[in-house]
C-alpha cells in the first residue's frame, strides 16, 4: 500500500498482469480487482495466503519496514520486526511459490533490496540495511538453484526515494542525499516501477 508497492501494482498492472495486492493496512484507492489484508510478519498468514492465491507467475516481496533507531537504542522487538517482514517473510513467501513456477517452468521473482545494503544507508537503521543486504544474498541463491527450471530471480536496489520511507530525513539529510547522486535528485517509486516490469517481462 506505500509508494513503491503501489507504483509496482499498478505498473504490472497496466502491462497485463492479473496482480494481487498484499498490504497489512487498508488502500483505498489501489484500483486492483484483487487485494488481501495480510500481516507478513505472521509465517502462519504468509502460509495461508500463498495456499489461497494458488499458482503465481510473477511474486515481487517489496513490503518492508524501517525502524529508525540508533544502533543502541535498538529494542530485540524492532530487531524481530525488521526480520520477520524484510527477510523472513520474502523466504516464506518465495519457498511457497517455487513449486508452481517449477512445475510450469517458468517464473519471475523480484526482490526489493537497498542501496543501504552496501553503503550502510543514510538513516539509524542498521539491521534495515542488514536484512536488505540478506535479500541481495538470497536472490543470488534462488537465481543460482532455479535458473534451470525457466525462473529467474533479481533484486531492485534503490537509492533515496520519494516516498513514506524517506519522509523522516530532515532538510538537511536530503540535501546531503541528493547531493550524493550523480543525477542531483531523488528518484520516484514509478521509475523503480518500470524496473520491475522489465524483470518481470520475457525479456
Amino acid at each position: 500500500a506505500g509508494g513503491i508497492g503501489d507504483a509496482i501494482a499498478r505498473a504490472l498492472q497496466g502491462a497485463g498482469l492479473e496482480v494481487i495486492g498484499v498490504d497489512r493496512q487498508e488502500h483505498p484507492h489501489t484500483g486492483l480487482a484483487h487485494y488481501e489484508l495480510v500481516d507478513l510478519a505472521d509465517p502462519v498468514a504468509c502460509a495461508s495466503l500463498m495456499a489461497r492465491v494458488g499458482p503465481v507467475d510473477v511474486l515481487v516481496n517489496n513490503a518492508s519496514v524501517l525502524v529508525v533507531r540508533s544502533l543502541e537504542e535498538m529494542e530485540l522487538d524492532d530487531f524481530d520486526t525488521l526480520f520477520d517482514i524484510n527477510l523472513r517473510a520474502p523466504v516464506l513467501l518465495t519457498r511457497a511459490a517455487l513449486p508452481g513456477m517449477i512445475e510450469r517452468g517458468w517464473g519471475r521473482i523480484i526482490n526489493l533490496s537497498s542501496v543501504g545494503a552496501r553503503t550502510g544507508g543514510v538513516s539509524q537503521s542498521a539491521v534495515y540495511n542488514m536484512t536488505k543486504a540478506g535479500i541481495g544474498s538470497f536472490t543470488r541463491f534462488v537465481a543460482r538453484h532455479y535458473a534451470a527450471h525457466g525462473i529467474t530471480s533479481n533484486a531492485i536496489a534503490p537509492g533515496a526515494i520519494v516516498s513514506g520511507m524517506t519522509s523522516h530525513l530532515s532538510p538537511e539529510d536530503i540535501t546531503a542525499v541528493v547531493a550524493q547522486v550523480p543525477a542531483g535528485r531523488m528518484a520516484h517509486a514509478d521509475e523503480v516501477a518500470a524496473a520491475a516490469v522489465f524483470l518481470a517481462s520475457e525479456g
